[in-house]
């Protein structure tokens, strides 16, 4: 017994023995640890590239988490060391986060009862958003009454307004100008500041003057020079045969768009008034809401883009646009119409109205088309090639100051000739878009507010 307890042959072993299972323990973690920050490191880049491409993207929050995990899929492939992962989005104002997790399955820590562990991360982005001023020029001519046009059209406005506002109800780098026109602009709350003191309402005339403008003669007329000259004049339709109404009788005043070529009135083919620049989605709302397609006078796109310059402008009349070229700001522009651009003239009795043998055209924000000092002919033909060469002055104006002009084309009927004057009015001639049916007409106007928020989104 004292030769055994004297004996230290395999102490060695046995010290071993009993160090063992800490040993391994000891290189398990070592092993796991190093696997888990390999996990730890490809899912954070993985979250990475995912925000960036939810910061840089627009649309709704089931899209964005979608394209957040498309992109985290494609930088965390499966490579034998996570076993599950997921991610999740989440979109407060201009901040992305990206929070993902990934289940890493142990080697010899499975010895100590720890058979998985579980890594956490996130990544985080703030956007900068560039501002964006932008005027929509929309057609509110009576041919827009045809299968409730004018319906899709407000559809259509109104969500581009809600992309762009992203669930803002003010947004404080985003100003949208709504300009409604027909054969004629009312340039709304400032129409009393743009008068001639000599122009005076007929005191006979108890209807009143609802803003529409008879546009300044040349070089002025769809020019965005000073207002100070005060040179437009009140838009007014006397009483005649082809708008036939007494002028002492109120119920006449604004005249009724549901009435067509029947309307009667001293604001017949004056259609509602413009919004200037705005911040405050609720006012743009209403402003979009109250679009009505007003019948007679013909079409005029030249006279509603000269009034989409000047609620950009920072001149007078309207003063909301800030200056050109002002940094991290960008001004664009959307002209819509359903038609070509003409003088129209009724051709058969409508209500009280009859046709007028005595004028070549109805009333327009050009006045007649028998006003020879306004466009200097009588022929609708070459007055067609006047306002069209107006609307494309006003077009090049626009984008020689930096403005980005979109143009779209409504309908099917629309000729090749007004398809060809929109599409070189555009900017470029992806930013032209025909859309011969109303959902065209609403995929035109979606393309485009995710092209401009995309426009504005730097990371």
């Amino acid at each position: 017994m004292r030769s055994l307890l004297s004996c230290s042959k395999g102490s060695v072993a046995a010290i071993f023995a009993l160090t063992l299972v800490p040993v391994l323990l000891a290189v398990g973690l070592a092993v796991d640890t190093a696997r888990a920050y390999a996990v730890k490191s490809r899912l954070q880049q993985a979250l990475d590239a995912a925000a960036l491409a939810v910061g840089s993207s627009t649309g709704t929050d089931t899209e964005l988490q979608a394209l957040g995990q498309k992109f985290f899929d494609a930088n965390f492939k499966p490579s034998g060391l996570a076993t599950t992962s997921s991610i999740q989005i989440a979109v407060n104002g201009d901040t992305i986060t990206a929070a993902g997790t990934a289940t890493v399955d142990t080697t010899l820590m499975g010895l100590a009862g720890f058979d998985t562990m579980q890594i956490a991360e996130q990544s985080q982005v703030i956007r900068a958003i560039r501002g964006l001023e932008l005027a929509m020029v929309l057609d509110n001519t009576g041919s827009m009454t045809s299968n409730d046009n004018i319906g899709a059209l407000r559809e259509a406005a109104a969500e581009l307004t809600d992309i762009l506002f992203g669930g803002q109800a003010v947004h404080p780098k985003l100003r949208i100008a709504l300009v409604p026109y027909s054969a004629s602009v009312n340039p709304g709350a400032v129409s009393e500041s743009l008068i001639a003191g000599s122009d005076v309402v007929d005191p006979n005339n108890v209807l009143g003057w609802k803003g529409c403008v008879i546009e300044r003669a040349q070089p002025d007329a769809v020019a965005d020079t000073p207002a100070s000259t005060r040179s437009w004049t009140r838009y007014q339709w006397l009483p005649a045969i082809d708008n036939s109404y007494d002028p002492t009788t109120a119920s006449t005043v604004r005249a009724d768009p549901s009435t067509g070529n029947g309307g009667t009135g001293p604001n017949l083919g004056c259609p509602t008034p413009i919004t200037p620049l705005t911040g405050d989605k609720a006012t743009l709302d209403s402003a979009i809401a109250a679009m009505r397609a007003w019948s007679r006078g013909g079409t005029f796109s030249d006279i509603g883009m000269a009034w989409g310059l000047r609620v950009l402008s920072p001149e007078p009349p309207f003063t909301e646009g800030l200056a050109w070229n002002t940094p991290k700001w960008d001004k664009a522009v959307i002209l819509m119409t359903d038609g070509e651009n003409q003088f129209y003239k009724l051709t058969s009795n409508s209500g009280p109205n009859k046709p007028n043998t005595a004028v070549n055209s109805d009333q327009t924000g050009y006045g007649r088309l028998d006003e020879l000092g306004r466009l200097g002919t009588t022929s609708l033909t070459t007055a067609k090639a006047t306002i069209n060469s107006r609307m494309t002055s006003v077009c090049q104006a626009m984008k020689a100051k930096g403005i980005i002009v979109y143009t779209i084309t409504f309908t099917s009927g629309i000729n090749s000739a007004t398809k060809e004057l929109y599409r070189s009015c555009a900017s470029s001639p992806s930013k032209y878009f025909d859309s011969p049916t109303q959902d065209e007409l609403k995929a035109s106007f979606r393309a485009i507010a995710t092209e401009l928020s995309q426009l504005r989104i730097s990371l």
